[in-house]
């Protein structure tokens, strides 16, 4: 892995992979991951320059002491784009989970401009319950202040069972198992193991504080200021909703698509029509699809890209 020292001179881990004149795409985890969670995937996605950040307080990063906001986790994208030198307009991320909340950040602090293409697996533009916020949208866990402070508490006490937990809620087989999965007792145990052992590179008190900032953020106002109609944005965006995600119903995400095209969500789905965002809910993985199905994650990608590029 290289390193580059971020603006409040902490070290920030990445991987710089492929031809340093392909496309560049950087691929954003989610809480508690790394870099590492993407490696099934890297070699469907042989033409373009793969740019893999281990989020500060995760993986191979530093672990400081502060920085535990989203907004800085965006400023440490902006470093690292400045860093590698990327052209302004040419970039593609895909941002998964708390990867999304990075780069809705990063547009409200420095406009979408430099990517051509985002991609958001997963997330809704709010985690939290609010008057016009149901459950119907909402993260399935961790959604409120009580929810907030039991999952901070059991990281203080035991941190194992939270990290288990976010395993079980985010790959399908778990959540919404199907006769037809297949996956062996040997091969989730496994799983499991590789995603806890990441989450054991963190600390446990760094990851409560990052979530209590990341499930009280809303970013509804934001995605429609940023990319939506009369903001300039000329980012086309792909949002990517499960069936089986044991995180969100597949509206919360999808939520985003109407926001982008028409600066409003709409109730329990989105509308048809054109504009700069489209959606796509799939069945075939869940809150970690490109991890369980990383042809089909790609195949997707590809498609969208080229689409647009057509």
């Amino acid at each position: 892995m290289q390193h580059f020292i971020a603006n409040d001179g902490i070290s920030i881990a990445y991987h710089d992979k492929g031809p340093q004149d392909a496309p560049p795409l950087i691929l954003l985890h989610g809480f508690t991951g790394s870099s590492a969670v993407f490696s099934p995937l890297l070699a469907h996605l042989p033409y373009h320059r793969l740019i893999i950040p281990d989020l500060r307080g995760h993986g191979a990063s530093a672990k400081p002491a502060s920085g535990y906001h989203v907004a800085r986790l965006a400023m440490d994208l902006q470093n690292l784009i400045s860093h590698l030198s990327l052209n302004h307009g040419s970039v593609t991320a895909i941002g998964t989970s708390l990867g999304c909340a990075i780069l809705w950040s990063y547009a409200e602090l420095f406009t979408p401009a430099a990517f051509a293409h985002m991609v958001f697996v997963d997330q809704a533009p709010l985690q939290n319950y609010a008057l016009d916020w149901s459950s119907a949208y909402s993260n399935r866990g961790c959604n409120d202040a009580a929810s907030l402070a039991a999952m901070q508490a059991t990281l203080a006490s035991d941190p194992e069972t939270v990290y288990k937990a976010t395993v079980a809620a985010c790959l399908a087989n778990r959540s919404h198992p199907l006769p037809t999965d297949q996956v062996s007792t040997q091969q989730a145990a496994d799983d499991e193991k590789f995603f806890v052992d990441i989450a054991k590179q963190g600390q446990a008190e760094w990851y409560g504080k990052l979530m209590a900032d990341h499930t009280a953020l809303d970013w509804r106002d934001s995605i429609a200021h940023t990319f939506g109609p009369g903001s300039g944005s000329k980012t086309k965006v792909l949002v990517v909703a499960s069936e089986r995600s044991g995180c969100f119903p597949a509206a919360g995400p999808l939520a985003v698509v109407g926001l982008v095209n028409e600066g409003r969500w709409y109730a329990l789905g989105m509308r048809a029509g054109g504009g700069l965002a489209k959606g796509v809910v799939i069945d075939w993985g869940g809150h970690w699809c490109y991890w369980e199905d990383p042809e089909r994650f790609s195949e997707l990608v590809r498609g969208f890209l080229a689409a647009e590029q057509g």
